[in-house]
């Protein structure tokens, strides 16, 4: 699920890179469901390459932790718990909450222009009762594109990562139209601050933000907990 300025650059990534982007996307969105096995021979011939750079791909998710390998019954995606809940949430308030008071410090009026028009694109989804992958996407686009301006890419890089992760967690909970209203009603409070170029706001309303996702991500989670395989 990558972001505009992200997916500008994809045109320099490498097989390994694309087949691990899309596989991101897959697990993300839930298509590809925890537990799910990742067959080598089935991947190559539906992406159309050979086992190797599906091999180098799965490698590269399997250190971001999105996938994991099990004696006799290979690659396969990792599952669901409350251990990564907590480690990926944990993980991104904290990094989102220092990019956010970067990035509006230094926002330009080029800058703002561009997160304007992400916005509409967010509240035409909120608006049209999209569905999650759509709405979440305009909605990440917003906040990559804020955070890239804080000219950290290796915490950038870290972001994305845990994006992914708790991406499966927080689609549990925006799965109605008074959910997501309620998520893009935070969006238009944190752009309000951004154009005001009022650093702590942004934060403040962000967290305030990500912590109700997280507190009604985590309750639907536990509830399902149950019918999460194990394996």
């Amino acid at each position: 699920m990558p972001s505009d300025t992200a997916s500008q650059s994809q045109v320099t990534d490498t097989v390994e890179q694309r087949i691990a982007q899309e596989l991101r996307r897959l697990i993300a969105e839930g298509d590809l469901a925890p537990g799910a096995h990742l067959p080598l021979r089935q991947l190559a011939a539906h992406f159309g390459v050979s086992i190797t750079p599906v091999r180098v791909a799965l490698i590269e998710l399997a250190a971001a932790g999105l996938v994991v390998s099990r004696p006799h019954t290979g690659m396969r995606v990792a599952p669901m718990s409350l251990e990564e809940f907590e480690e990926v949430w944990t993980t991104r308030v904290s990094l989102e909450w220092w990019l956010t008071r970067r990035a509006v410090e230094q926002i330009e009026d080029r800058d703002i222009e561009h997160l304007r028009g992400a916005l509409e694109k967010i509240q035409h989804a909120a608006r049209s009762q999209a569905e999650w992958p759509e709405y979440v996407g305009h909605s990440w686009n917003y906040r990559r594109y804020l955070y890239s301006l804080a000219n950290r890419p290796q915490m950038l890089n870290s972001l994305d990562t845990m994006y992914v992760r708790s991406a499966r967690y927080s689609r549990l909970m925006l799965v109605d139209g008074e959910r997501i209203h309620r998520a893009a009603a935070s969006m238009e409070e944190v752009h309000a601050a951004v154009e005001r170029r009022d650093a702590t706001a942004a934060q403040q309303v962000l967290r305030r933000g990500m912590e109700w996702t997280m507190e009604a991500a985590l309750k639907q989670f536990v509830s399902d907990l149950p019918a999460t395989p194990q394996w």
